[in-house]
């Protein structure tokens, strides 16, 4: 028996601001995972040797409680959840076995936070620079979309090289990207600086360059991205 989920609201809790985030609506829940998972790609053949390597690819070194919503108008909750971000893959565990999920077919899925009261919203979206489609976080979406883009570098050990950083394991670092996408279009790549903010928001760089310098804007800083995004929407609606 199929349930239908509509109109949800989850509060996303962030250091420096707090704002409510829609989830997708309009699914109909299934839990036929043969037509959705990819039931021979198991994440011992796609991750292999991680043991010998200094952190993880993976977004939570736990899988954790998250939601599946796919481009057929089903979705899937209370999944074990987890994602590869060195390989953009989303991953299931079932109990027994890991496996990767057809990521052609997801709209949307969201994974529990460290803190189980939050919620982090996953949107599959088209990057025309690298020909590809790829998951990134909303952090803030109105007519303007914040996204966050989870990365990782992998690094080789390199205590042979005579040039080396004295890397005694293979290992991933962490580092993120963030994109703005205004009224449908493709996500362009925010820069962390005062030039990206001007040229992005161009119509009204002029009133974004006095935000920044009146607030007193980190544009190192997520939440004060946020808030910054929110500032120049508001801008529009006035």
């Amino acid at each position: 028996m199929r349930r239908k989920f509509r109109f949800i609201l989850i509060i996303i809790l962030n250091p420096a601001l707090l704002f409510a985030q829609q989830l997708p609506d309009g699914y109909d829940a299934i839990s036929n995972l043969q037509q959705q998972v990819l039931m021979n790609k198991k994440l011992e053949s796609t991750i292999s040797g991680y043991e010998n390597v200094k952190g993880t690819p993976l977004l939570f070194e736990k899988f954790h409680t998250g939601n599946f919503y796919f481009n057929n108008k089903t979705c899937m909750t209370g999944k074990m959840v987890n994602y590869n971000c060195y390989t953009d893959d989303v991953l299931f565990f079932d109990g027994k076995n890991t496996y990767t999920v057809n990521s052609q077919d997801i709209d949307y899925f969201t994974i529990t936070g460290n803190k189980d009261d939050i919620i982090l919203l996953f949107k599959q979206v088209f990057l025309l620079s690298e020909k590809r489609r790829i998951f990134m976080q909303i952090l803030y979406q109105q007519e303007s979309i914040l996204f966050k883009r989870y990365r990782k570098e992998f690094l080789k050990a390199d205590l042979d090289q005579p040039y080396g950083q004295n890397r005694q394991f293979d290992e991933y670092n962490d580092y993120y990207e963030y994109y703005i996408m205004q009224n449908g279009q493709e996500p362009v790549l925010l820069r962390q600086r005062k030039s990206s903010v001007s040229e992005i928001f161009n119509d009204k760089s002029d009133l974004m360059e006095d935000y920044i310098k009146k607030e007193k804007i980190d544009l190192k800083n997520e939440g004060d991205l946020i808030k910054l995004v929110e500032y120049y929407n508001n801008l529009n609606i006035d």
